[in-house]
């Protein structure tokens, strides 16, 4: 634990003063990209080779200014939704040593050192946040992706985007890119598109063939990305289908 609590603090400067790297920040105000991390590997009982590991790497906006604010805002709420973090660091921390605390009781009670199962402890879980190049001037898309494995048949892969206007700071929402008017155009026009990319005739058909739409309706999610002139929706496994059905993305032409 002492190691983990050294190394977050080693990089907190980093975080709030470093300057150069990756572009795509404001320009107005000249943000600068700088990178948090934290790592921890530890035994999941004394004496123990098997181990458990959290891993966390997010690239961070490093400048007084909206559009830092909210993007740090943004990575708070998706690594501890429950709580009002409003620092990348501590964030980074509060996450680790709740994942420690959870594991460890998990371990206690089921642990045998004589078990040949104990493999199933080794969970890991991992966290990366980066820009995306959303190929336009005036948009910020940032990817937080969270992949852990913490035990049963498989593990877990879960992204979300974030887009925020450069100029503003202004994190958007899908009612921000569609209209009111349009909403059941795109709608019609994502089950389109997702027929087309499997080569089903219709959504009955395309439920039958991949899953999609068989735990959940198609709708305007917040899960989305720019990509120059298009926007590509993403749902996340046993959103709206099963998790063999993978990462389900639509892409389709701005509204």
């Amino acid at each position: 634990m002492k190691a983990k609590h050294l190394m977050l603090l080693a990089l907190m400067p980093m975080v709030s003063c470093c300057t150069g790297g990756q572009g795509g920040a404001e320009s107005e105000t000249k943000s600068s990209w700088a990178t948090a991390s934290l790592n921890v590997e530890n035994p999941i009982a004394p004496g123990d080779t098997l181990c458990y590991q959290i891993k966390i790497e997010l690239d961070t906006l490093s400048a007084e200014n909206d559009l830092a604010r909210n993007l740090s805002a943004a990575i708070c709420e998706n690594l501890l939704p429950e709580r009002n973090e409003t620092s990348v660091a501590t964030a980074m921390m509060a996450l680790s040593d709740s994942l420690e605390t959870e594991w460890k009781e998990i371990i206690a009670d089921m642990y045998d050192p004589e078990s040949e199962f104990n493999d199933m402890f080794q969970y890991h879980y991992a966290v990366s946040g980066k820009p995306l190049d959303s190929g336009r001037d005036d948009i910020l898309s940032y990817e937080i992706a969270t992949d852990c494995y913490l035990g049963g048949a498989h593990g877990s892969y879960v992204v979300g985007y974030y887009n925020f206007d450069k100029n503003t700071g202004k994190r958007l929402d899908i009612k921000d890119i569609v209209p009111a008017d349009k909403e059941q155009q795109v709608l019609k026009a994502m089950e389109e598109q997702l027929c087309k990319d499997f080569g089903a005739t219709d959504l009955p058909d395309l439920q039958s063939k991949t899953g999609i739409t068989a735990l959940g309706d198609l709708y305007l999610t917040n899960n989305f990305r720019f990509k120059g002139d298009s926007i590509q929706f993403l749902f996340n496994q046993y959103e709206i289908a099963p998790y063999a059905a993978g990462l389900v993305r639509i892409t389709l032409p701005c509204p």
